[in-house]
C-alpha cells in the first residue's frame, strides 16, 4: 500500500509543471484546507484563513492544485481556484473603509472651509450693502441740507433787497419830510405878527 502511494505521488509530481514562484492569497472563502498531495484525496494537514499570503511552488494541471509555501514555512497543496493574485475584499475592506473615512473627513473640512468662506463673503456683501445704504442716506441728507440752504439764502437775498428798498424809501420819506417842514417854516415865519417896538423916550 505504501508502495502504491509512493508511485502515485511520483506520477503526480511528474505531471506537475514548474510554476513561477509568486505570491497569492486565499480567496474570499472563510478558510481553505491544505492537503498533503495535489488532490482532495490526500489527507488534510491544516487550513488557511482568508487573505493569508502563500508562495506558489508548482502546479498540477490534472487536478488544478498548487503546491504552496505558507508564511510560517509550511508546504502543502491547495485548490488553484481558491487562490487569487490580489488581496480579497475582506482584507481590502478595512483599508478602503479607512480611506473612505479619511476622504469623508477631508470633505467635511473642505465643506467647513467653503462654508466659512461663503459666510465671510456673505457678511462682506452685507457690510458693503450697509455701507452703501449709509452713504446713500448721508448723500440724501446732504442734498436736503443743500436745498434748505439754497432756500434760506434766497430768503436772505430777498430780505436784503427788501431792506435796501425800505432804507431808500425811509431816506426819501425823511428827506421829503425835512423839505416839507422847511418849506412850511419858510411860509409861516414871514406871516407871523411882528412885535412893535416901544418908542417912549424918557
Amino acid at each position: 500500500m505504501k508502495i502504491f502511494i509512493y508511485i502515485t505521488t511520483v506520477i503526480s509530481l511528474m505531471l506537475c509543471m514548474n510554476a513561477t514562484a509568486e505570491t497569492r492569497y486565499v480567496s474570499d472563502d472563510i478558510f481553505i484546507y491544505m492537503h498533503s498531495g495535489p488532490s482532495r484525496e490526500y489527507r488534510i494537514i491544516g487550513t488557511l484563513d482568508v487573505g493569508s499570503p502563500v508562495t506558489t511552488l508548482t502546479y498540477n494541471k490534472k487536478t488544478g492544485f498548487y503546491q504552496v509555501k505558507t508564511a510560517n514555512g509550511k508546504t502543502a497543496w491547495v485548490k488553484g481556484d481558491q487562490l487569487q493574485t490580489t488581496l480579497p475584499a475582506k482584507n481590502l475592506l478595512p483599508a478602503i473603509q479607512k480611506e473612505l473615512q479619511e476622504a469623508q473627513i477631508k470633505l467635511q473640512n473642505i465643506d467647513q472651509k467653503n462654508s466659512e468662506i461663503l459666510n465671510q463673503q456673505k457678511q462682506s456683501i452685507i457690510d458693503k450693502d450697509n455701507l452703501i445704504a449709509a452713504l446713500e442716506n448721508e448723500k440724501n441728507s446732504l442734498q436736503e441740507n443743500i436745498i434748505e440752504l439754497k432756500a434760506t439764502n434766497l430768503e436772505l437775498d430777498l430780505l436784503q433787497d427788501t431792506k435796501d428798498e425800505r432804507v431808500k424809501m425811509e431816506w426819501m420819506l425823511y428827506g421829503g419830510s425835512v423839505l416839507f417842514f422847511g418849506l412850511l417854516c419858510g411860509l409861516l415865519i414871514p406871516s407871523l405878527p411882528r412885535r412893535k417896538k416901544n418908542n417912549n423916550n424918557w
